[in-house]
């Protein structure tokens, strides 16, 4: 008797993320990336919303749309719109492993759903939209004083 193993079930939310992100055509990629950075927009998970926030979807179209409030199509509806290139297909494994990461993390608020898509972003070679501050090393010389 053959026995059956589970699919996925040694990999880690982020690779699991990751891996989805990283089939998406970059236009997607870089729409997510944009997502990550926006904190002004809150990310839930295992909820499929409407525009006044919080799914990764929503979130993608108050990105990309210009007047996101006032269309009254369905989420999936308008991405697919606004990135045909994008796949429903696409888009349905996007959700199905933002839902399953975040459950198998057990990632509830913000916070930590933004360090799980970070991550899986910098995993699936996605660059921050923003690159970080660093503060300047002592080798570095310091900027000459303008008199």
């Amino acid at each position: 008797m053959r026995k059956t193993v589970r699919l996925f079930s040694e990999v880690g939310p982020e690779e699991r993320l990751g891996a989805a992100i990283a089939q998406l055509p970059a236009s997607a990629r870089r729409a997510l990336a944009m997502v990550a950075d926006r904190e002004d927009l809150p990310l839930t998970a295992g909820t499929w919303r409407s525009d006044d926030g919080g799914c990764l979807v929503a979130n993608v179209v108050r990105v990309l749309a210009v007047d996101a409030e006032r269309d009254q199509r369905t989420l999936d509806l308008r991405i697919l719109e606004l990135m045909p290139e994008l796949s429903s297909l696409d888009l349905n494994r996007l959700i199905v492993a933002w839902d399953e990461a975040a459950t198998q993390e057990g990632r509830t608020s913000d916070g930590a759903l933004r360090r799980l898509l970070r991550g899986a972003l910098t995993r699936a070679g996605v660059a921050a939209e923003t690159p970080p501050r660093r503060a300047p090393s002592m080798r570095e010389p310091a900027a000459p004083a303008v008199r």
